[in-house]
């Protein structure tokens, strides 16, 4: 377990994080100490990124007043938590929309740095990329895919947080149908067309957490 704090965030690692981050990293495909490098570079990236889309919406809570305001990366992610906050409809889906947003422009910004830094760049030729270019590159990778991987419509990622903000309380079984769908949509698309197993998992985990929200909307006092 890692704890420091950032811009007066607590930010704590779960070791589950970085055992995904080495999964997504190729950590299962390493034969010899070269094939280390590329995995921990890889970590460090995404755990950087994912940092950063998490301080997107730790600092969008508190410029809307947010209080006790602090940052966990776990197995699946991360989220940001605020204590007794009470925000309204719209301030969630700007606080939803500002993690994916920050990180997009993080990721461009040093997709753009990368193109125009002839030094940085001409690490890919060669038998094989620099640290710094493979570091890079993962950021990038990561930002980007992060980001949109996100702003799907599915609960309780941004674009469920969104979804559900658009829709209200009073259609939360709506809002959890939506993303039973478009979760077994991305799943099945994952398996079959992106040949990866892990997006299938995540979004099959998404699908058993969503029917058991949605059943306990369906009981009384149960959401």
């Amino acid at each position: 377990m890692i704890r420091f704090r950032l811009f007066g965030f607590p930010v704590t690692v779960e070791p589950w994080h970085w055992a995904i981050l080495a999964f997504c990293g190729g950590a299962l495909g390493i034969k010899d100490g070269e094939d280390l490098l590329p995995v921990l570079l890889f970590m460090a990236a995404g755990a950087v990124s994912i940092i950063i889309h998490e301080l997107g919406h730790a600092l969008t809570m508190r410029l809307f007043g947010g209080q006790q305001v602090s940052i966990v990366l776990h197995g699946m992610g991360g989220h940001a938590i605020c204590q007794g906050a009470r925000f309204s409809r719209g301030q969630h889906i700007l606080i939803s929309l500002a993690g994916p947003l920050l990180q997009v422009a993080c990721g461009l910004l040093v997709l753009v740095a990368l193109i125009m830094s002839p030094d940085i760049s001409s690490g890919a030729t060669g038998l094989g990329a620099s640290p710094v270019y493979r570091l890079l590159t993962s950021f990038i990778y990561v930002s980007l895919f992060w980001a949109v991987l996100n702003l799907i419509p599915v609960y309780p990622m941004d674009g469920g947080q969104i979804l559900r903000g658009i829709l209200g309380p009073r259609r939360i079984q709506l809002t959890l149908q939506i993303s039973i769908g478009v979760a077994i949509f991305f799943g099945v698309f994952g398996l079959f067309y992106l040949k990866t197993f892990l997006l299938s998992i995540f979004m099959l985990f998404s699908v058993v957490e969503n029917y058991k929200a949605l059943k306990r909307t369906r009981t009384p006092g149960g959401w």
